[in-house]
C-alpha cells in the first residue's frame, strides 16, 4: 500500500489517507493513548526495562497515571511512531468532585472516596498498573447516583470567547486531533461495577436511563461545542465492554441503554465532518463491531489477539471500518523474538492490501520487553509499511 519516494505527507494527511482507504506515502505506526501498542511510550517500570536492555536513556514516553505522559515526542522520533493530538480544553467550571483518603495496608494502597467508592491496588500502581480491586463503586442506588450527579455537574461553562482562544492552539495542526465523547455501557459499568449493572438492567432500568440522560447532556453541553469549533479528525469514545469471549452485556441491552447516546454523538460528528468515530474496547469485539457500526461508529481498537479477534473476518464483514492494532504484544517479550516475523508477515501485508488499517501492538508494552526484540519488531513493521521514520537501530529478524 505504501509508495516509494520518501515521506511527502504530514501526519494529518497520512492519517486521513488511511481512514479514507486512500494511498498514503507510507502507513504510519499510529496508536491511541490508553492502548498505545508500540506507538506511544510505556509505563515507568517497562521503560526502565527497555533502558536496562539497551534503549538510550534520553528516549522518553514514560507513562504515569497520576501525572500523564512525559516527553512522548522523543519516543515518536526515536521509534518512528505517532499518535493523535488530544484536545485538553475543559469547558466545565465549578465541578466539586470527591475528596479521597489513601492509606497503606501491607503491600497495598487503599483509596476511599467521598462518593463511597473503595479501591485496593498495589503500591506504585501509577507507574506499574495492575488492575485494581474495585471493592465498592460510586453508584449503588438512586440516592448515591443523585449525590454523584450533584458533585459532578458543573456550576457553569467557559465563556465562548475563552473557549475560542483556548482552541486556537489546534487550528494549524499537522497531526489528527481527537476529542473525547465518553461512552455508554462503559460509563455505567465504571460507576456501578459489572455485577450490579447487570442486575440493574432488570431491577431498575429507569435509574440507568436517568444516568445515561445526564451523561448525554454533559457530552452535548461540554463536548459538542468543542467538536463544532475544532472539527477534529477523531471523536473518541470508550467502552471496555467486552471480555475474552465477547460482550459483557447483550446487544439488546447495549441498544436499549447506550443506543440513543451513540445515535446522537455519531450524528453530530457527521454534521461536523468528522471522518472517524472510534471506540476503545478491550476483549473480543467480533460481535460488538456489528452492534455499533449501524450508529455510525467506524473504528474500534485495539483488537487484542488473545481474546480471539480475527481482523480478516472483521474486514470481510465490515469493509469500511477503520481497524487498529491486532499484533500480539507478547512477541517482543524476552524469549519470544522468533515469533515476531510470523506475527507481522501473516497479518500486516494482507491487511494493508485491503486498506483502512493501522498496524500496531494490541495494547501496551509489558515489563518483560527487551530493547533488541522491540528493535527487531519495529524494523520489520517499518519495512512492510514503507515507513522511513525513526532513529532506532534496524535489526533484521
Amino acid at each position: 500500500m505504501a509508495t516509494d519516494g520518501g515521506a511527502d505527507m504530514n501526519d494529518l494527511e497520512r492519517f486521513l489517507a488511511v481512514v479514507r482507504f486512500e494511498e498514503p506515502d507510507y502507513v504510519p505506526i499510529f496508536s491511541f493513548p490508553g492502548a498505545p501498542g508500540m506507538g506511544g511510550g510505556c509505563m515507568e517500570k517497562t521503560h526502565r526495562r527497555l533502558v536496562e536492555t539497551g534503549m538510550p536513556a534520553h528516549v522518553g514516553g514514560v507513562w504515569n497515571l497520576s501525572t500523564g505522559q512525559r516527553d512522548v515526542e522523543s519516543w515518536y522520533r526515536y521509534w518512528g511512531t505517532t499518535q493523535p493530538i488530544t484536545c485538553e480544553v475543559d469547558l466545565r467550571v465549578g465541578v466539586r468532585g470527591f475528596r479521597e483518603k489513601r492509606r497503606i495496608e501491607g503491600d497495598f494502597e487503599i483509596i476511599e472516596s467521598e462518593s463511597g467508592a473503595l479501591t485496593r491496588q498495589v503500591i506504585d500502581n501509577d507507574i506499574t498498573y495492575i488492575m485494581p480491586e474495585f471493592i465498592e463503586f460510586p453508584v449503588r442506588d438512586r440516592a448515591s447516583w443523585e449525590f454523584y450527579r450533584e458533585r459532578e455537574t458543573p456550576a457553569g461553562l467557559m465563556p465562548p470567547d475563552e473557549m475560542d482562544a483556548a482552541c486556537r492552539r489546534y487550528d494549524r495542526r499537522e497531526r489528527p486531533l481527537s476529542v473525547g465523547a465518553g461512552g455508554g455501557y462503559g460509563y455505567l459499568r465504571s460507576l456501578m461495577g459489572p455485577e450490579r449493572l447487570s442486575l440493574t438492567f432488570y431491577d431498575d432500568p429507569e435509574l440507568l436511563h436517568d444516568m445515561m440522560t445526564w451523561q448525554l447532556e454533559m457530552v452535548r453541553t461540554c463536548q459538542f461545542p468543542l467538536i463544532e469549533r475544532l472539527r477534529p479528525e477523531i471523536v473518541q469514545c470508550w467502552e471496555d465492554c467486552c471480555y475474552n469471549h465477547g460482550m459483557l452485556c447483550s446487544p439488546e441491552h447495549f441498544d436499549t441503554f447506550a443506543g440513543a447516546f451513540y445515535r446522537e454523538v455519531c450524528a453530530f460528528a457527521r454534521d461536523c465532518d468528522v471522518p472517524l468515530v472510534t471506540i476503545d474496547t478491550d476483549g473480543n469485539a467480533m460481535q460488538f463491531a456489528g452492534v455499533v457500526e449501524p450508529y455510525g461508529v467506524n473504528g474500534i481498537y485495539p483488537w487484542e489477539v488473545k481474546a480471539g479477534n480475527d481482523l480478516f473476518e472483521i474486514r470481510e464483514r465490515h469493509p469500511t471500518m477503520v481497524l487498529f492494532g491486532w499484533l500480539e504484544k507478547e512477541v517482543i517479550n524476552e524469549g519470544n523474538a522468533h515469533l515476531i516475523e510470523p506475527e507481522i508477515m501473516r497479518k500486516v501485508p494482507p491487511m494493508l492490501e485491503k486498506g483502512g488499517y493501522f498496524p500496531n501492538g494490541d495494547h501496551g508494552l509489558q515489563p518483560w520487553v527487551t530493547f533488541d526484540s522491540l528493535c527487531r519488531f519495529m524494523t520489520l513493521l517499518h519495512e512492510v509499511t514503507g515507513n522511513p521514520e525513526g532513529e532506532f537501530p534496524r535489526v533484521a529478524s
